[in-house]
């Protein structure tokens, strides 16, 4: 042994021992969970707060300066691939995951194209009930790129999405897209080929897009071209600093105020309409007066925009509507709501919409007389005189300061010209013929109770995704649906589950409760009216969450980041649409 060791083999070998490393070096300590959480987090801030995954590799470093006495901090290593790997292979994954346990029941699916110049994005939500939040949700499904829209290729690339999901076509409820032809298409649309493979799938059209075309009919017929009037007028100072600076020195010289910024008009958008008018409205006169002492005076746009401006009809034009149009407003507000359930109302405001517009133009005799408002006479011998007509006090103010000479009745006629088009627009494209709409207002908690029994078995067996179409399962909704009825001091207070607004119920959180309530013997007291009225409620009545989605797929990808993959944007979609914490709270 005293040979072996003085021997030069075992020195060499004890040598190149000592600076090899041990085999438990090659393995990494546990992370802690803490460090694990910390890393989730981030990530979920970098996709929340649409950062550059490469923030991550300098946010490292930077925690560790920051909090130099931090376990955490200290073993925290979260740079730009981590991020990304974590987002696509556990945030997104999880958030979906949810989505599809929740859809195995029942769901309704929204859908809508870009109209991006590179690929065209089509984006997939479905309307669900979320089981841990107690009420319905939109959720981020899918969006695959469909660069040629025609019907065929939207619809196989739906039925892809849905498949590849594990997900029955049969469980849809309602199918909600824009009212383009490619979408709802009675021969060769994408609703017609779902029709084909699941014809109990119930078609909504969106009732926004719907009351902006009415709103554009009106607009059409008026003789000043308001839209083009805004457009014109943005786009001239847009692109000039001098021509802004002229403006703010004309506005000192003569108001008191700073003059506030032009807003652009957008005819896509529902809302933009009536800002852009209030807006106009109080720069009117200042405007008037730059454009007529401007040196481009003699320009062909300027001229355009002075004619317009000079036109006897257009301020009391845009006084009128900044009366009218707030009602409008309003109704486009409530159906874009993503959180609230406003299906069982549709058909209410509907009709409350067009008889709000009716009594500015028609008799009262002559609307209380129909019950059907699709027979709504709007004959000229029906309708109101000049002075009585709707059009707001401000209008009626402007009008009688007008000058002795001044004849007042071609206003009269484009007021009812814009009411009669708006109106026939409107019995025209809203669904009133549509009886289900109508019955869907059986799910509002208040009003349940004046209903028949036999409204809740006609649902039933219109939707048979439900599973409550065979006679046993009527029978017994039949029962549930009588207990309930006669039966309300047993069930939750309406006013427990009013809105954030105050004013109408929650339906799905109001069902999800109710869903709660139990026999003595421990079995749910009303399964059978609970599942119809949640699977109701899925139902979509706008497609105000797509342009929602496409609004937060154009702050995702940017100018500045414009090589993410389409994967990585499909995984960021879906943990910004799913996920309803804040970024700095976990699950």
């Amino acid at each position: 042994m005293t040979t072996h060791v003085r021997g030069k083999h075992h020195k060499e070998m004890a040598e190149a021992t000592s600076s090899t490393r041990s085999v438990a070096s090659y393995y990494r300590p546990q992370t802690s969970q803490s460090v694990i959480e910390a890393e989730s987090l981030w990530s979920k801030f970098v996709v929340k707060h649409n950062l550059s995954f490469q923030t991550s590799d300098h946010a490292t470093k930077l925690f560790r300066r920051m909090f130099p006495d931090s376990e955490i901090a200290r073993k925290f290593s979260c740079g730009h691939t981590k991020v990304a790997a974590v987002i696509k292979e556990a945030l997104a994954p999880h958030y979906l995951e949810k989505t599809l346990r929740d859809m195995s029941k029942f769901f309704s699916v929204l859908m809508d194209e870009s109209n991006d110049k590179t690929d065209k994005s089509c984006i997939i939500l479905v309307r669900i009930f979320d089981a841990e939040v107690g009420d319905i949700r939109t959720r981020f499904l899918d969006m695959p790129v469909v660069n040629i829209g025609i019907a065929s290729n939207l619809f196989a690339a739906l039925k892809e999405s849905l498949q590849s999901n594990g997900l029955d076509f049969n469980k849809c409820m309602a199918f909600m897209s824009d009212t383009t032809n490619v979408m709802k298409g009675c021969r060769s649309g994408v609703q017609s080929l779902i029709k084909r493979e699941c014809p109990d799938v119930l078609d909504v059209g969106c009732i926004c897009h719907l009351a902006d075309l009415t709103i554009k009919a009106g607009m059409g017929t008026l003789p000043v071209d308001i839209d083009q009037l805004f457009i014109d007028v943005f786009y001239y100072f847009y692109h000039s600093s001098k021509r802004k600076q002229q403006f703010t020195d004309l506005w000192c010289s003569l108001f008191t105020s700073e003059p506030k910024a032009i807003i652009k008009h957008c005819a896509t958008r529902w809302l933009s309409l009536l800002r852009c008018i209030g807006r106009f409205l109080h720069q009117f006169d200042g405007l008037k007066s730059y454009f007529l002492s401007c040196d481009e005076a003699e320009t062909s746009k300027v001229v355009s925009i002075i004619r317009r401006l000079e036109n006897p009809l257009t301020k009391p034009l845009l006084l009128f509507l900044s009366f009218i149009l707030p009602s409008m407003d309003r109704f486009n507000r409530l159906f874009q709501k993503s959180t609230e359930v406003t299906t069982c109302q549709l058909y209410s405001e509907m009709s409350r919409l067009v008889r709000l517009f009716a009594s500015n133009i028609l008799k009262s005799d002559t609307i209380r007389s129909v019950d059907n408002l699709s027979h709504l006479s709007l004959a000229r011998k029906d309708q109101l005189d000049d002075e009585n007509l709707g059009v707001g006090t401000d209008t009626w103010a402007y009008l009688s300061a007008m000058e002795e000479d001044s004849d007042p009745k071609p206003f009269y006629t484009a007021v009812r010209n814009f009411y009669v088009a708006t109106l026939k627009k409107m019995l025209k494209k809203f669904p009133f013929g549509d009886s289900i709409l109508n019955d869907l207002g059986v799910i509002n908690p208040e009003q349940v109770c004046a209903y028949s029994v036999d409204t809740v078995k006609s649902l039933a067996t219109r939707f048979p995704q439900l599973e409550l179409a065979d006679s046993e399962a009527l029978d017994q909704l039949q029962e549930e649906f009588m207990d309930f009825t006669l039966s309300p001091g047993d069930h939750p207070s309406v006013e427990t589950y009013k809105s954030a607004t105050g004013h109408k119920p929650r339906c799905g959180v109001f069902w999800h409760e109710v869903g709660k309530l139990t026999t003595l013997d421990g079995q749910p007291r009303f399964p059978c009216l609970v599942k119809l009225m949640i699977g109701l409620s899925t139902i979509p009545v706008s497609n105000a969450d797509c342009e929602r989605g496409f609004s937060v797929l154009r702050k995702i990808h940017t100018d500045q980041r414009p090589s993410l993959k389409q994967s990585t944007i499909i995984s960021l979609m879906a943990i910004k649409f799913n996920s309803e914490e804040c970024c700095f709270d976990s699950e």
